[in-house]
């Protein structure tokens, strides 16, 4: 919660102002409610005098209600605006080990669920203040008209609390369960969607998934909501009985009894039935308020990281040179914790316009290697140095700016970003790039953005080449670019872009298999079980002798 509480200390004069308007207000009701219990029991001395005291009592009314909600409602919808953008922030700002064990599922729902369900507890909260107020100031009429009754309300109201906490407990740990139950149904709706294919060619795992997988988690989140629900009808109905138990108490004690006067009597009705609107109100909000705290304990399980900053790195920016990896090791934690997967020690270096070839199996640590030498992954031990830098938290905002990459698992944005935010030039650049890559007849540029990019794979990632190019980044890391290709790109991506790029100053790194091109490189490693090694292109390639 200490994000909610950050934003509530941010918005601490405007919650004042708020509580002294909405407490005005509710002062003023139960003023109102009294004047008329007064002038029912005694009669209006002036009917001017007293007009003019109701007039003024409904236009106080009036502009303190108004401004109190007003206050309220800026405040609500400025703390879920603040909590979306703080959210995002920090999820950019989360270092991607661990936005990868998190998950997309449960980023999603933080990012769109949880945020919607924080955002409607908090137009709850405006309501549920006043109300609140206004149900204090109520009481504080009616202890004013007896004492002795006031205790009996106090009593009404404990066993009604009581329940209702009870039954909160309850309901609130059923709407954990619920929340639990929609992250698992993110990730099968994520598999029904990205699983297309596979799922529309085999029965057996459509089965599997919409009977064994969705449909149970579907079932446990439907029955989990209903008992949720019915608690709470309960608890409503529940209040609604010692609420005319109250009435019915006190009529037989006033009437039947003679124990209480008639202004008490019709003082205490007067205010009850007032009241009983804005107690419906606060009960009907306590779901929401419930579900919005399950929410928020969420969104603070993820544990992220601190608001990223868009401000130039400390370190002064100066050309790439040289890359080096320095006995580096990096390890993904197994079961009972073992290591499942090892990558290292890797000792390498690569300087500045060298064309690197990494080829490797599946598992090898690949992609592991890839996102270590951007500064995406931080070493578990050894170093990685650019120009001498060594890469740590302090530095890896600068070390990252050196680097474009088209990974395996790619974004294509639609946005085109200029070489350090210079957009001279860049419509005719992008043109240019769009024919050479064959795109033209399928994508436009204009106003910063590409027309489209429902294209199928290889072209999608030629869009995504044009995009680092235009960036101007020094080092280029490119997972499997070619693997999505044709011959002919294949060929245009081996012996004419590459050695371009070499010429124009730029080190590339590619992840490749594509082996009758590997004469194109200056160097070729061989990545196995975690392991780098120089790939022996005279033994394990006889057919493309290295130049």
């Amino acid at each position: 919660m200490m994000l909610l509480k950050e934003l509530l200390h941010n918005a601490r004069w405007r919650i004042f102002l708020a509580v002294l308007s909405s407490a005005l207000s509710a002062a003023t009701s139960i003023g109102l409610i009294g004047y008329i219990n007064r002038c029912l029991e005694q009669g209006l001395d002036n009917l001017g005098q007293g007009l003019l005291l109701f007039a003024g009592l409904l236009v106080l009314l009036f502009i303190s209600g108004v401004t109190s909600q007003w206050l309220l409602v800026q405040i609500g919808h400025r703390l879920v605006y603040q909590l979306r953008l703080r959210l995002v922030g920090k999820v950019l700002g989360t270092a991607l080990e661990r936005i990868e064990r998190l998950g997309s599922p449960r980023i999603y729902n933080a990012l769109t669920k949880d945020v919607t369900t924080v955002a409607t507890a908090f137009k709850q909260l405006p309501i549920s203040l006043y109300n609140g107020l206004l149900l204090l100031a109520g009481l504080a009429y009616m202890a004013w008209l007896s004492l002795p009754f006031f205790a009996l309300t106090l009593a009404v109201i404990a066993a009604g609390v009581g329940l209702d906490v009870l039954l909160g407990r309850k309901v609130k740990t059923l709407m954990q369960a619920v929340r639990q139950h929609d992250d698992q149904l993110t990730e099968q709706f994520e598999a029904a969607i990205q699983g297309r294919c596979e799922l529309g060619l085999s029965r057996e795992r459509r089965h599997l998934l919409y009977q064994r997988k969705l449909e149970p988690i579907a079932r446990a989140s439907l029955d989990a909501s209903v008992r949720a629900d019915t608690l709470w009808a309960v608890n409503l109905n529940w209040t609604t009985l010692l609420v005319f138990v109250l009435i019915g108490t006190l009529f037989f004690l006033g009437q039947g009894l003679g124990l209480l006067s008639q202004q008490v009597v019709v003082g205490y009705v007067l205010a009850i039935m007032f009241l009983r609107t804005p107690i419906s109100m606060i009960l009907d909000a306590i779901p929401a308020v419930i579900r919005g705290h399950v929410a928020l304990q969420a969104i603070d399980a993820l544990a992220l990281g601190e608001t990223v900053e868009f401000k130039t790195p400390a370190q002064a920016a100066q050309p790439f040179r040289e890359l080096r990896l320095s006995d580096v090791h990096y390890r993904y934690a197994g079961k009972n914790e073992e290591f499942a997967f090892e990558l290292g020690p890797i000792d390498l270096t690569i300087r500045r316009g060298e064309l690197i070839f990494i080829v490797g199996g599946n598992g090898s640590g690949k992609s592991t290697l890839a996102k270590l030498l951007t500064g995406l992954y931080v070493p578990a031990a050894g170093e990685v140095s650019l120009n001498g830098v060594v890469l740590d938290a302090s530095t890896s905002e600068w070390h990252r700016e050196h680097f474009a990459a088209i990974f395996a698992d790619f974004y294509l944005f639609a946005d085109v970003l200029g070489e350090a935010g210079d957009h001279e030039g860049l419509e005719a650049r992008v043109d240019h790039y769009l024919d050479r890559l064959g795109l033209a007849h399928k994508v436009e540029f204009a106003a910063g953005r590409l027309s489209t990019t429902a294209l199928s794979q290889g072209q999608r990632k030629r869009l995504a080449l044009l995009l680092l190019m235009m960036e101007g980044r020094e080092v280029f890391l490119l997972d499997e670019w070619a693997a999505d290709q044709d011959p002919v790109f294949r060929h245009v991506f081996y012996n004419e872009l590459l050695p371009e790029l070499k010429a124009a100053g730029k080190t590339v790194i590619a992840i490749t298999h594509d082996d009758r091109y590997f004469d194109v490189a200056d160097r070729v490693y061989r990545l196995d079980y975690g392991h780098l090694v120089d790939y022996d292109r005279a033994t394990e390639n006889p057919f493309h002798l290295a130049k």
